[in-house]
């Protein structure tokens, strides 16, 4: 990969243009290479957390607002109200972090489609510590791109107040700054 930590320039914009130039080492990106940003984004919280972020097949479900492991969501009876996994989990003493990664870039249906994704697994994962009194899980949700950048104010609306305090809604450069969270 050709993107490193230092890359990471406060303030700067993540447009599709330094995406490719940073993270794709001046190519273009899809397919194949979709992944490159969530492995430079999983680099960029390990070295500022100093934790190893893992991948998990933990999912939360819509309806019942459970959390489990499920590798499969389409052999599920209720396949469709599963979120889909988190990309990372790491352990602080007995806190647990589960890890969404996006990097949302450009205008169109696809991003508007993504964030309205995101939103909902936010609300999600509020709703899931409300029911679960589950006290040792703080979520993740690192959220780069110019588009979900510009929409990031109505991305934190997702939850309360209360929420935040266990819901990490922003980008790199933010996680960066705040961490101790």
């Amino acid at each position: 990969m050709t993107a490193k930590f230092k890359d990471i320039i406060p303030g700067e914009k993540m447009t599709k243009e330094w995406r490719i130039r940073i993270i794709g080492g001046g190519k273009p990106m899809g397919g194949a290479t979709s992944s490159k940003t969530e492995k430079w984004q999983r680099m960029c919280l390990e070295k500022i957390t100093g934790e190893e972020c893992k991948k998990t097949n933990l999912r939360l479900n819509l309806e019942t607002h459970e959390l489990k492991i499920v590798t499969r969501p389409s052999n599920e009876p209720d396949e469709f109200e599963w979120t889909e996994d988190f990309d990372g989990e790491f352990f602080v003493g007995k806190m647990r972090y589960l890890v969404n990664f996006k990097m949302i870039v450009g205008t169109g249906g696809a991003q508007t489609r993504s964030m309205r994704e995101v939103y909902h697994f936010i609300k999600c994962q509020e709703s899931y510590l409300k029911s679960s009194g589950d006290k040792h899980t703080k979520f993740l949700n690192i959220l780069d791109g110019d588009s979900v950048g510009a929409k990031m104010t109505s991305m934190k609306k997702a939850c309360s107040n209360a929420g935040s305090k266990k819901i990490f809604i922003g980008d790199t450069h933010e996680i960066k700054k705040t961490w101790k969270f």
